[in-house]
């Protein structure tokens, strides 16, 4: 098979914000167990489909906390599939629409938090295909 006339699987056509919290936290009223509670990054994914308008959805899910602020956001990113919903459009979604959309979430947490702060919080890189060996461990 000739990979140059390969097409892709998914096709992204617009992504919607969800949610969006930023929280500054009170560090004099905290204490040393509530912070340990929390994780510092995570990340869910959620894949769909959308048979009202034809197209596959995954909703990503990210959370960021550390010693200053709380982050969360939730972004739907829209797909078209090449052949329809398919037995396999969730795996798609998983690996390849989340590394399409995640780039945009990096960019936006970062914009927020150096509106507010000298230091921007950048969220780490992922490995998406990670995101599905651990789905399927579930």
């Amino acid at each position: 098979m000739n990979k140059g006339n390969e097409q892709p699987v998914i096709y992204f056509q617009a992504y919607k914000i969800e949610k969006f919290s930023y929280l500054k936290k009170d560090n004099s009223k905290s204490t040393d167990s509530d912070e340990k509670a929390e994780e510092p990054f995570r990340i869910s994914v959620s894949p769909g489909y959308d048979e009202t308008n034809s197209r596959a959805v995954i909703e990503v899910q990210v959370i960021f906390n550390n010693d200053d602020i709380s982050v969360e956001i939730e972004v739907n990113g829209y797909f078209d599939l090449l052949d329809g919903k398919t037995e396999n459009f969730e795996k798609y979604l998983v690996i390849n629409g989340t590394a399409i959309l995640f780039p945009y979430i990096r960019s936006m947490v970062s914009m927020l938090t150096s509106l507010d702060n000298e230091h921007a919080i950048l969220l780490p890189t992922i490995n998406t295909m990670k995101l599905w060996e651990n789905r399927d461990n579930e």
